[in-house]
């Protein structure tokens, strides 16, 4: 890759980042967040950009799965959602930024799928959740395809039982 694609890349990235300030600040504003707010709306902004990177290969992969199983009616849609939450780390209350896709089907059976960082600096984590079993895949790095489709792989079979 030359240097112009990297600075490219990195320039469309800026440019992403900086177009959903403001949907940022509206967002951190109706959710009633109460941290640090232009830091904040940074951290929102760069995580919904890589969300963004990652929706295509995300669905495509939820998509495939689908296919795998008869009859593929049984799923309900793939459903993405923005979201904050608070979590305790030790001694403290910290908030949390996601983007969260879901697949679900049958009764109690769905793959989650959640890219999310600290609201106070951008460090993201992309896991892959068990909905029945509860398990819980933490992919690393967050920008690794192939380590990404095999995790969502392991969490089906998981979670279909086809590991018996």
């Amino acid at each position: 890759m030359t240097q112009d694609k990297y600075t490219n890349n990195w320039k469309q990235r800026f440019q992403e980042i900086q177009s959903l300030l403001p949907e940022a600040a509206e967002f951190l504003k109706k959710s009633g967040f109460e941290g640090n707010q232009g830091n904040s709306e940074l951290v929102a902004s760069m995580l919904w950009a890589d969300a963004n990177n990652k929706d295509q290969l995300i669905f495509t992969t939820l998509h495939e799965i689908q296919k795998l199983c008869e009859p593929p009616d049984q799923f309900d849609e793939i459903e993405a959602v923005r979201g904050v939450e608070p979590f305790i780390s030790g001694d403290e209350l910290l908030t949390a930024f996601y983007c969260l896709w879901t697949l679900e089907w049958e009764d109690f059976k769905g793959i989650y799928v959640k890219l999310s960082t600290i609201s106070s600096a951008y460090s993201p984590i992309l896991s892959i959740k068990c909905r029945s079993k509860g398990s819980e895949i933490v992919v690393v790095p967050t920008d690794d395809s192939s380590a990404f489709a095999k995790c969502l792989g392991d969490s089906f079979f998981w979670e279909t039982g086809l590991n018996r």
